[in-house]
Parts: C-alpha cells; sequence; structure tokens
C-alpha cells in the first residue's frame, strides 16, 4: 500500500508537470495567432488610407518597396521645403518670455494679390511688437529709447472684438441675395502658425469686419447694398484698391503699390499644400511599414511554433505524457479495491417491548374530570373545538428511551390516578384572561 500511495503521488507530479507545459504551448499559439490576426488588420487599415493617397500598389509589396518610396517623398519634401516662396523681411525681435513677435511674423497670406493689399493696409503696424503684459512693453520700450511700437494684449477692449466665424454682413440682411466678387472677410485669409488665439485677438481688433471682394466695381455694388440695411467696412479688393468705411476710394492713398515696393513689409507665404500632403504620405508610410513588419514577425513566430509541435521530441514527450496518465489509472484503480470499506454501521434500536407487567411505558394516566367549580371555566373535552378555534387532540403515549425495563403502574378499574399523578390530578385547567389555558389548584 505505500509503495503503491508513493508511485501514485510521483506519477501525478509528473501529470501535473506534462499538462502545465502542453497547456502553456498551446495558449503561446493562441495568442501569436490574435497577435498575426491583429496586425494583419493594422496593415489593411492603412493600405486603404495610402490608396486614398493615390499610392501605387505596387510599391507596397515589401519592406524594401516601401522604404524606396519613403526616401523618394523625403527628397520631394526637402525640395518643397527649400523652394522660394514670399517672406516677411521685417528684422526679428528678440525670443523672451512674454513677447508674441512683430505683427508681420504672427501671420500668413497664401495669395499674392491678397498678401499685397493686405500688407499695404495695415503697412503701420506691421512692425509693432505684441507682448502678453503691459510691463513687458514698457520694457521693450525703454530697451529701444522708445522707437519700437508695442501693443500689450492685456490692454485690448476684447467686448467689441468681431466674432471670427460669423456670416457676412450682407447675409443677415438678405439671405436670397446673390453676392458677386467672392466677399470674404480679410481675417479669414490670414494662417498664425503660432499662439493662435493671442493672435485672432490683435487682428480682430486691427482688422475688424474689414471685406475683400475680386475688384472695385464687385466692392462698390456690395457696398451699395449693404448701406441700406447697415454701416459698411471698410472694403478691400484683389486689384489692389481700397474703400474706407466712410465709402472714401480712389487715388494714391487708397491704391495699393506693386509687392515689390513695399521692401518687404509684406506678410510671408506658408508651406504649399504639396509639402503637407507629402509629410502625409510619409507619416502613413512609415506606419505601414511598421505595420507589415509587425504582420511579418507574428506570422514567422506562429510558423516557428507549429513547427516545434511536430519535432520528435515533442511527439516523444507527448506519448511519455500518456503513458504516465495510464499508469497512473492504474496505480489509483489498485489503490481502489485494497482499501478497506471503513463505512461505520449504524446501530438498529430495539423496539420497547410490550406486554405483561414488564412492559416499557411512560404513557400519561387517565385522569378523573373534575367537577367544574361554580365561576371556572371547565376545559374543552378531547376532540371539541377550543376556544381558539382548533381542535384538541388525545394525547399519544410517547416511546420509552431507556434499556431497562420500568415496571408500570397498576390502574385500578374505578380510574384513581396513581401516586405519582395526584398533585396533577387536583388541579383543574382554566383559561386566563390573555386567552392562554392554565392548571388552577382545586380547593
Amino acid at each position: 500500500m505505500a509503495t503503491l500511495s508513493k508511485e501514485r503521488d510521483a506519477l501525478r507530479g509528473t501529470v501535473q508537470a506534462y499538462k502545465s507545459m502542453f497547456d502553456t504551448q498551446q495558449q503561446l499559439i493562441t495568442e501569436l495567432r490574435a497577435a498575426t490576426v491583429e496586425a494583419k488588420r493594422e496593415e489593411q487599415a492603412v493600405r486603404v488610407e495610402l490608396r486614398k493617397q493615390n499610392i501605387p500598389g505596387n510599391h507596397l509589396m515589401s519592406v524594401e518597396t516601401v522604404n524606396s518610396l519613403i526616401q523618394a517623398r523625403i527628397k520631394e519634401r526637402e525640395q518643397v521645403l527649400h523652394s522660394p516662396r514670399r517672406k516677411c523681411g521685417l528684422g526679428p525681435t528678440d525670443r523672451e518670455p512674454g513677447i508674441l513677435g512683430k505683427i508681420g511674423h504672427l501671420a500668413l497670406v497664401q495669395q499674392d494679390d491678397i498678401a499685397r493689399v493686405l500688407s499695404w493696409h495695415m503697412a503701420a503696424d506691421m512692425d509693432c511688437v505684441i507682448t502678453q503684459t503691459t510691463a513687458k512693453a514698457k520694457d521693450v520700450y525703454q530697451k529701444t529709447q522708445g522707437k519700437q511700437q508695442v501693443l500689450p494684449l492685456d490692454s485690448i477692449f476684447r467686448k467689441n472684438l468681431p466674432e471670427w466665424d460669423k456670416p457676412l454682413p450682407l447675409e443677415r440682411y438678405r439671405p436670397s441675395f446673390s453676392a458677386t466678387g467672392n466677399p470674404i472677410y480679410a481675417r479669414n485669409l490670414l494662417e498664425f502658425p503660432k499662439e493662435e488665439q493671442s493672435c485672432k485677438i490683435v487682428f480682430g481688433m486691427l482688422l475688424g469686419d474689414t471685406l475683400i471682394l475680386d475688384t472695385l466695381d464687385h466692392a462698390n455694388l456690395y457696398r451699395q447694398e449693404l448701406v441700406k440695411y447697415t454701416h459698411c467696412p471698410t472694403i478691400l479688393t484683389r486689384s489692389g484698391d481700397r474703400i474706407r468705411s466712410n465709402g472714401k476710394f480712389g487715388g494714391a492713398m487708397n491704391k495699393a503699390p506693386p509687392i515689390d515696393r513695399l521692401k518687404g513689409c509684406v506678410f510671408g507665404q506658408p508651406l504649399p499644400i504639396a509639402y503637407h500632403a507629402v509629410c502625409t504620405q510619409i507619416e502613413t508610410l512609415e506606419r505601414f511599414k511598421s505595420a507589415l513588419s509587425a504582420s511579418a514577425a507574428a506570422q514567422d513566430d506562429l510558423q516557428e511554433q507549429i513547427e516545434f509541435q511536430k519535432l520528435p521530441e515533442t511527439a516523444a514527450k507527448l506519448k511519455e505524457f500518456k503513458d504516465t496518465e495510464q499508469r497512473l489509472r492504474e496505480v489509483e484503480s489498485k489503490l481502489g479495491m485494497t482499501l478497506p470499506n471503513r463505512i461505520p454501521s449504524i446501530p438498529k434500536q430495539q423496539p420497547p417491548r410490550t406486554g405483561g407487567g414488564d412492559a416499557e411505558s411512560l404513557a400519561e394516566p387517565v385522569l378523573k374530570k373534575p367537577k367544574p367549580e361554580p365561576g371556572v371555566i371547565p376545559a374543552p373535552a378531547q376532540g371539541v373545538q377550543s376556544p381558539r378555534g382548533r381542535a384538541r387532540k388525545p394525547a399519544t403515549p410517547k416511546a420509552s428511551i431507556y434499556t431497562d425495563p420500568i415496571p408500570s403502574p397498576v390502574v385500578e378499574n374505578n380510574n384513581t390516578p396513581p401516586r405519582s399523578s395526584r398533585r396533577i390530578a387536583s388541579m383543574t385547567p382554566v383559561i386566563s384572561e390573555d386567552g392562554r389555558k392554565r392548571l388552577k389548584k382545586s380547593t
């Protein structure tokens, strides 16, 4: 028995070790399959994005082809970045905390004709330095000995600033009117490379609701319709004309000079849309390259693990595991056959003996019905409905729990109670005020 028990314990440990090893391998395969599916899904999603960006499918076959396309796009981006474009010729400001920069450096304009008329219209403000606080503005003023224009943001009354995206003025009064000349707010043609919210405050205060239309005729027509309902703001034209808010136009003071005569005091030009498109393609290609590499790596790991399952060593371990399980079942079967049955038996109780003077009896003796006293309510007889609505049942004799027989008392024929129950016989059952049944001593 002891030898079989030791062998069983050793076999159980071996089986448990094999099970743990095989479960780990199976769990690894399941995780590798899930990783392969997820990597493939990510690869397909990025591939769809590249198709939307007009990337040829033959460049997405492998990591090498994708890498070659990335290098080509990087060269293209460098060419666009270093291509000549309009720049602001104003001198730079000191890069100190609290200084945003000059107005000419804070905004960019894509179109040359818009940059020409806006730069000329704001020529008096282009060299002004914007600061966050009045204290910083004073510091710049003192350093330049009062020669530098400054404008602190905390001194601007912001309640009168226009809403940046509100509709055109004539659309609010005549929604059905089809305005010609492509009217647009001048502020909507500006691009802010940094500090966008602060720049919107500055240019919203300087430009207000200034409009830009194509030609002077379009501007005059628009003004004629607008003054029928409300005040008309300053209108600039892409051809370089200006109609002031009071309606005055014409003359040298209201005509913008050529852009080369502005002497660099002009808004710079942002990077072209092609630059941003190339940057987006490069970023997407990098993501696709990473997804492609991850998918290939996950597939290789899964295939390696599957091949490991087919090795002869793994098959031998599996056979050894099955043999060990079979041997464990045999040992447990032997131990189950040799183990004694130690279930304790429950002894049966002997029924009580009846008959004769030696019979055991603890039954209550039959009592005589006492005579009711005056003023006392007699107890209901056996089988009669009780005051609570339930019939009383006769008492059932209880079985004995003793082993030694006890002689039962002799009951006389005149129904006289024995000595042990004379006290009970002298008691009379009564019903108290709370409805309970009690025994009262007879007088």
